[in-house]
């Protein structure tokens, strides 16, 4: 992990590498990230977008990160990480970044039939 300055105000920082299709760079205040992989639902193959990154900033000032999966067999997706820091908070000797890494629902993060 790069612990780089920011270079100006911007909230968040996307890097993406996508080998010999290019590679795409950007800084900005708010966020959103799929990822789709190719899967197949009966006899027919389809993108599903497995991970979804969304980034924002909340009331308060602070920034999240949250990551969610999903799968054709569950409802909804699941939060499977909350990455919440504080930039605005200075004069503390520990880092403003807290993580929390339990999944969403009562029934927690689980492997759906048919996924591996």
């Amino acid at each position: 992990m790069d612990l780089m300055a920011p270079p100006d105000r911007r909230k968040f920082q996307v890097q993406c590498d996508a080998g010999s299709q290019g590679r795409f760079e950007v800084g900005t205040d708010t966020l959103s990230v799929r990822v789709g992989q190719r899967m197949r639902e009966g006899k027919e193959q389809e993108m599903w977008d497995s991970v979804n990154i969304l980034c924002k900033e909340q009331p308060d000032g602070s920034l999240t990160v949250e990551v969610l999966v999903s799968h054709p067999d569950w409802e909804e997706a699941k939060t499977i990480a909350a990455i919440h820091s504080r930039p605005q908070e200075s004069g503390t000797g520990t880092p403003s970044l807290n993580c929390d890494l339990q999944p969403s629902g009562p029934e927690g993060l689980h492997r759906a039939s048919g996924a591996q």
